[in-house]
């Protein structure tokens, strides 16, 4: 552990780490809502946190120093960082501390932007396995047929819920059967964005019982 110390405190020192990381939580484009220190691990990768002298750190070794990072700051009465269970979220109020205490009940998620595991919630390219109210991540079959930052009309079908959006897609990875594909939802107009956010609590009510959400990848990864 004084080891992953030490790599953090010499990142913050060359390259604004700490200050690089609450400016990035606070902006627009980051996801609202709880995340556990291995969603955050993914966000930061897809905001292409670690570029230049923080490339040159190991994978497990940035997990690593991400999680030292959250939770000391967590356990700090001056950081705005906050730690409910294993889920953090920077400066949130007092209505998002009682959701996130909710949630740490074992409560399903229905937060805006908040992700839930889906079951019977597909697209045209396959099963949507995460939702949220700003992307999907999709099991698809065969090869992929689309690359990073096409954008690509879909069809959401959840029980008789039909929604077609625009989303870009934001990563493509192969797995054993076929591959996962990350899709960011754009140019949602005020009608498509409730309907999207109509379908969070549908797709948890029918998600699979027993399913750990903590183990699951996310679409922005």
């Amino acid at each position: 552990m004084d080891a992953i110390k030490e790599v953090l405190e010499f990142l913050d020192r060359h390259s604004s780490f700490i200050q690089d990381m609450e400016d990035l939580v606070q902006s627009p484009q980051w996801p609202s809502g709880w995340l556990s220190s291995h969603q955050i691990a993914e966000e930061v990768e897809r905001f292409q946190f670690w570029s230049g002298l923080r490339s040159r750190i190991p994978q497990r070794t940035r997990n690593a120093v991400l999680d030292f990072y959250l939770k000391r700051s967590a356990n700090d009465s001056d950081s705005a960082w906050v730690r409910i269970d294993d889920q953090f979220m920077f400066n949130p109020d007092e209505v998002q501390i009682q959701e996130g205490k909710t949630v740490g009940t074992g409560q399903p998620q229905r937060r805006r932007h908040g992700r839930v595991a889906c079951e019977m919630l597909s697209c045209q390219f396959g099963e949507v396995i995460n939702l949220s109210a700003s992307g999907a991540k999709v099991l698809g079959k065969g090869d992929p047929k689309h690359t990073a930052d096409d954008r690509v009309g879909i069809e959401l079908n959840c029980l008789d819920h039909k929604l077609q959006i625009t989303a870009r897609v934001a990563w493509t990875r192969p797995n054993g059967n076929g591959y996962d594909m990350g899709l960011e939802f754009v140019d949602l107009t005020p009608e498509q964005a409730q309907r999207v956010r109509e379908l969070l609590p549908i797709a948890a009510a029918v998600q699979t019982s027993g399913r750990n959400s903590d183990q699951i990848t996310h679409w922005g990864s």
